[in-house]
């Protein structure tokens, strides 16, 4: 890791010592900012450094300010819009006989890119599953594994209907997988998919977290070997998506927030 200064550009503000998490920034004896070198290892790449920096004096590992995006300086999603998405999210269920198209997909995933992760380690790996018969088969090992330890009799007898009460005939199936010791794999999945989740509402998708399928995941061995993830993974966290079959035409009533101020 690297950082290079322009000192043309440089204001000396340090603003970019101030933003940087682990302190590992320090100004030489011109002012500018330089790396502390027995803390460069230390870095995380989370590119607060080049982000914060107001003069665009800053090159990061290579990546020069006149090549990134350019950021936001608002907010882009006001205080009622973000209101209406909470409030109006649901956990959806019925799904039209519709695929998800993988272009709409692809998109979603670049964008989870940028999902906070412990440490900024990134280690979230994402397994696609839209061939029907495949997540049909998910489902029914989810219903075995119940079955056979005895846990939720209702879902078999159910499947033995054909209603699937466990990935619910969704079309795409979305499991979150890293490896086990990763630094908090649940909590970087966990945030992943909650983003996948409402990053998907912009297309109109609507999901359900697949919290039966998560739990048989980890504990049944022909569903790990099923799925076929790279050894030392596990699954931490799984959504179905698709179109909702259905409108919602009302929010229903939630129990008042639980807060207190230490």
């Amino acid at each position: 890791m690297q950082i290079q200064i322009n000192t043309e550009k440089c204001k000396k503000d340090k603003i970019c010592i101030i933003e940087c998490p682990f302190n590992i920034l320090r100004e030489n004896s011109e002012g500018f900012p330089e790396i502390i070198p027995k803390a460069k290892d230390v870095c995380m790449r989370c590119g607060h450094c080049l982000a914060v920096c107001p003069s665009d004096a800053l090159t990061f590992d290579g990546l020069a300010p006149e090549n990134c995006e350019p950021a936001l300086k608002e907010i882009a999603v006001d205080v009622p819009a973000m209101e209406a998405l909470l409030k109006n999210r649901r956990s959806v269920r019925v799904y039209k006989n519709k695929p998800v198209e993988r272009e709409k997909v692809a998109h979603l995933m670049d964008m989870l890119r940028w999902a906070p992760t412990a440490k900024n380690l990134q280690p979230v790996h994402w397994l696609l599953v839209d061939d029907r018969d495949k997540i049909h088969e998910l489902a029914k090992m989810t219903v075995q594994w119940l079955d056979q330890n005895n846990a939720y009799p209702g879902i078999a007898a159910a499947w033995e209907t054909g209603e699937d009460m466990i990935l619910r005939r969704a079309p795409l199936i979305a499991i979150a997988h890293t490896a086990t010791d990763a630094l908090i794999p649940l909590v970087d999945c966990s945030i992943a998919v909650t983003s996948l989740e409402l990053a998907a509402t912009s297309y109109g998708i609507g999901s359900f977290w697949a919290g039966f399928f998560m739990m048989a995941a980890s504990r049944h061995a022909p569903i790990a070997q099923y799925l076929n993830l790279p050894e030392n993974h596990a699954v931490y966290a799984a959504l179905a998506l698709g179109y909702p079959k259905f409108k919602y035409h009302h929010i229903p009533e939630r129990r008042e927030a639980k807060v207190t101020w230490l």
